[in-house]
């Protein structure tokens, strides 16, 4: 009678097994892979036994190693460990193994100390190591009986073993959060997500991750003056707030909980905190979770007081135009409905600045106005660079004939880099296929008296052949 859960079939124990090979090949520490490619080799060849008693070599040797770093780093609490295995090393046999032995019973002991393993993985590798005596000492069992453990034991092993220890660097909790903190704050400093979901996230165990996420998260919100930065703190702010959105699409609930853990304070926090962080992180559903209703109630209020140019300066510019601009988000809009009507009453120039600060394609309706209301060439200038060439990704065929129709009626919108402009325009809308080039050549043929500017948009669109043509025939009825 079959007892206990069922097997996996097939297309799980492949799962499995590619799941471990990975891991496996992610190994930190070049000198002690070897030993867990042999384990795993053990575990594929149905050796359990020999499978668990490599997994915890391995795990001593890379606790070691890692101390060994620490030590070189300054860490005062890896000095003895070090000090113990070197006398080891030095003595001879007889002498060695004894300590060796003592220091692998205090191993776990110490690597929690030291912070590289927290204290349920240190529950989780004492069974490894339990497991391991039970299998290199077979005196162990009563009667002479020999260990038997099973393959789901050695995978299990070894998965932990791998997620624990064996996979991070020698990295401390709190040591991860300061390198994350100097490496935002530093003036050089580059967002890349791939690089930093590798560094401070991917490459760093469970526990270290949540007080990253966690600090991230607390910068975000409330922008926490730190007289140790060497930046602003609105910029760190901003810096942080991107860091958390790529660790909110690695961990969305660990990003949620983080943002929770922080609204008492968003709450206590003043006006000017509070719509910072709401124009910084509103459109995070990790942020927007944990806002309160009379929150939301008192977000609007502010927002409402944001209509008309002689708006009151609770927030820069910039901080305005970002919290006008989560205008494009539906669900965002049905919570705070201030935010479409104070969009709609908002001048040209800052309506501009709105979409420049989250380009959408809920602005592109506004982008012919904004061009029909230019009233000098600088503002042409400003409303085509800002609105027009930022949302120039999401124009419709339609949108691209009224955006043309507008900016050719109005005589503003015709300076000296608005013919570049037009030329971004046309590569920008090159996805909308040839068909686009039927509008551009309509838009064209009345640039034909202007034949300066004529001259300098066919140049630059490739639409030479046809128009040089209609030009010729220009020409010819004059």
């Amino acid at each position: 009678m079959r007892t206990g859960r069922p097997a996996p079939g097939l297309a799980g124990r492949r799962q499995l097994m590619l799941d471990l090979d990975d891991r496996v090949n992610r190994v930190h520490n070049p000198d002690v892979r070897p030993l867990v490619q042999e384990a795993h080799r053990c575990y594929s060849s149905g050796s359990a036994r020999g499978a668990i008693v490599l997994t915890w070599t391995a795990v001593c040797a890379d606790l070691i190693a890692k101390a060994q770093t620490l030590k070189e780093d300054g860490e005062s609490a890896a000095a003895a460990l070090v000090a113990d295995v070197e006398k080891a090393q030095q003595s001879k046999e007889e002498e060695a193994v004894p300590i060796m032995l003592g220091i692998e019973r205090t191993l776990l002991d110490t690597a929690e100390t030291l912070e590289l393993i927290d204290h349920t993985q240190k529950k989780q590798l004492e069974r490894l190591r339990d497991d391991r005596n039970m299998c290199a000492h077979p005196s162990l069992r009563p009667l002479g009986e020999l260990y038997e453990p099973t393959m789901e034991y050695a995978r299990a092993h070894l998965a932990v073993a791998l997620e624990a220890v064996l996979i991070h660097p020698a990295s401390q909790g709190r040591k991860v959060v300061d390198s994350f903190a100097h490496h935002v704050a530093d003036p050089a400093y580059a967002f890349d997500t791939t690089y930093l979901a590798y560094v401070y996230f991917d490459r760093v165990r469970p526990s270290a991750r949540a007080r990253v996420v966690e600090f991230a998260a607390k910068f975000a919100v409330l922008a926490i003056a730190d007289s140790a930065l060497s930046i602003t703190p609105e910029l760190f702010a901003d810096r942080m707030a991107e860091c958390l959105r790529c660790f909110a699409e690695r961990d969305a609930e660990m990003a949620k909980k983080a943002v929770a853990k922080l609204a008492t304070r968003l709450e206590a926090s003043t006006p000017a905190v509070q719509m910072r962080a709401l124009g910084r992180l509103g459109d995070l559903p990790a942020f927007w979770s944990s806002v309160a209703a009379p929150v939301r109630a008192l977000f609007n209020k502010h927002i409402e007081a944001m209509s008309g140019d002689q708006a009151p300066g609770l927030l820069a510019a910039q901080d305005r135009a970002r919290v006008l601009a989560l205008v494009r988000h539906p669900e965002i809009r049905k919570e705070l409905p201030a935010l479409a009507a104070t969009f709609e009453k908002l001048s040209s120039s800052r309506m501009t600045r709105v979409i420049a600060a989250g380009p959408d394609p809920f602005f592109v309706p506004h982008l012919p106005r904004l061009l029909s209301e230019v009233g000098s060439f600088d503002a042409g200038e400003f409303v085509a660079t800002n609105a027009v060439l930022p949302c120039a990704a999401f124009l419709t065929l339609e949108d691209l004939r009224a955006v043309l129709n507008a900016w050719q009626d109005n005589d503003q919108c015709w300076g000296r880099a608005m013919p570049s402009a037009l030329i971004d325009l046309y590569r920008l809308t090159a996805r909308l296929g040839p068909e686009r080039e039927v509008i551009w050549r309509e838009f064209l043929t009345e640039l034909l008296p202007f034949k300066d500017v004529y001259q300098t948009l066919s140049t630059g669109t490739g639409l030479t052949a046809t128009t040089a043509e209609s030009a010729e025939d220009h020409g010819a009825a004059d």
